[in-house]
C-alpha cells in the first residue's frame, strides 16, 4: 500500500512531490520504531502533517492503531493541499486546522511532529497544550532544526546573530526564496527555537521529562550524504557531512549537544501525573 500511494503521488507530478516523499520516508524511519513499542490498541496524533504521505505510511504499517493528523494548509503551499486530497482519498484523515484551534477529547500515546516545532507560533504554549492530550507515559516526538547552530536550512544562509538581523542581511535573497517556490510567509513562520530553551523550560514542568538523542545527528549526516533529494537542497550541510564523516568528528560533536543543528527530543509525560 505504501508504494501505491507513492507511486500514484509521483505519476500525478505534483510539485514538489519528490521532496513530500523524501521527507516521509526519513519520518518514518523515526516515528515507526515508537510505534513498535507501543501497545496496542493506542492513539497516535501527527501534528503538521503537511502532505499527509507520512500519515498514510504510517496508518497502513499500524493499522491496530488509531491515527489522527492536522495541518492547517496556510496559504502559499498549492501543493500540499493537492497531496492532502489524494491522501483523503485513501480514507486515511487529516483534518485541516491549526494546534491552537484542535479540539479532541482523546488521550494520545504518542504525538509526533516532523519539521514542524520551528515554525509554531508559541512553541512553549505549544508543548504546554499538547503534553495535555497525553496519556500517563504518554511521548511527544519533536525532531526539528536547533537554531543554536547558526544555520538557517529553509533558506541555506548563516544566522547573522539573530532573526532580524539576519533578516536584514539577506532580505533579498529570503524574498526571492519565497517567490520563486512560493511559500510566501516562510521566513515570518519561523521561530528561531533553540535545544537549550527547549530543555530549561522542560525543567519548570515537574510532569515531563526530556530525552535528548543525539544518535539523530549520526542518521542526518547519512542522510545529507545518500539523499541526493536532500543533497540537491542542502549542498552546504552535504558538504559538512562528508567532512565530518571522513574526519570521524561526529562523536566530538555530540559532546556539544546544545549546539548541534539537528535535534531529536522525546518528551514524557511522567506516570504519577
Amino acid at each position: 500500500m505504501k508504494n501505491e500511494i507513492i507511486n500514484k503521488i509521483k505519476s500525478l507530478n505534483v510539485y514538489d512531490s519528490e521532496l513530500w516523499i523524501k521527507e516521509a520516508e526519513f519520518g518514518f524511519t523515526q516515528v515507526s520504531r515508537y510505534c513498535k513499542n507501543i501497545n496496542t490498541p493506542s492513539n497516535v496524533l501527527e501534528i503538521g502533517c503537511g502532505s499527509g504521505i507520512l500519515l498514510s505510511m504510517m496508518t497502513n504499517k499500524f493499522n491496530s492503531f488509531t491515527f489522527d493528523g492536522i495541518e492547517p494548509l496556510y496559504d502559499g503551499y498549492k501543493s500540499v493541499s493537492e497531496l492532502n486530497k489524494i491522501i483523503n482519498d485513501t480514507g486515511v484523515k487529516i483534518e485541516n486546522v491549526a494546534y491552537e484551534a484542535y479540539k479532541t477529547k482523546k488521550k494520545y500515546d504518542l504525538i509526533y511532529c516532523i519539521n514542524v516545532f520551528e515554525h509554531v507560533d508559541d512553541w512553549r504554549h505549544f508543548l504546554t497544550t499538547v503534553s495535555g492530550w497525553l496519556n500517563k507515559n504518554g511521548k511527544i516526538l519533536i525532531l526539528a532544526p536547533n537554531y543554536s547552530f547558526p544555520y538557517e536550512s529553509h533558506f541555506n544562509i548563516p544566522i547573522i546573530i539573530n532573526k532580524l538581523i539576519t533578516y536584514s542581511v539577506f532580505k533579498t535573497l529570503i524574498d526571492k526564496h519565497e517567490k520563486k517556490n512560493n511559500n510566501k510567509g516562510l521566513w515570518d513562520s519561523l521561530n528561531f527555537v533553540k535545544k537549550n530553551e527547549v530543555h530549561n523550560f522542560i525543567k519548570t514542568k515537574s510532569y515531563l521529562t526530556l530525552i535528548d538523542d543525539v544518535s539523530i545527528i549520526d542518521i542526518m549526516i547519512n542522510r545529507a550524504i545518500k539523499d541526493n533529494e536532500f543533497r540537491s537542497r542542502h549542498k552546504f550541510l552535504s558538504l559538512t557531512a562528508e567532512i565530518i564523516k571522513k574526519t570521524g568528528t561526529s562523536k566530538i560533536l555530540k559532546l556539544f549537544s546544545g549546539k548541534l543543528p539537528y535535534m531529536k527530543l522525546e518528551i514524557r509525560k511522567n506516570n504519577e501525573t
